[in-house]
């Protein structure tokens, strides 16, 4: 595992094992997001899902919970 300057914590930490989406925002996060950000990211986004009741698979969701991690994670 690589270590990135994570642009949430703004430490160098361990990163992800790969990129975590199969686009470009996921080559963002992989390069500028620690793991242990990302394990926050995922929490915060089960929370979003239940409070706003998403369904991921609804592209209206979707961009708004891409809109968000972008948000949360402080990617450039």
């Amino acid at each position: 595992m690589s270590r990135v300057r994570c642009s949430r914590c703004k430490k160098e930490n361990a990163g992800l094992a790969e990129a975590p989406l199969p686009n470009e925002l996921g080559r963002r996060v992989f390069e500028q997001t620690c793991a242990a950000c990302w394990q926050e990211w995922v929490g915060q986004q089960l929370m979003l899902m239940n409070e706003h009741r998403l369904d991921p698979l609804n592209d209206e969701h979707s961009k708004f919970l891409d809109d968000e991690m972008v948000k949360f994670l402080n990617l450039d």
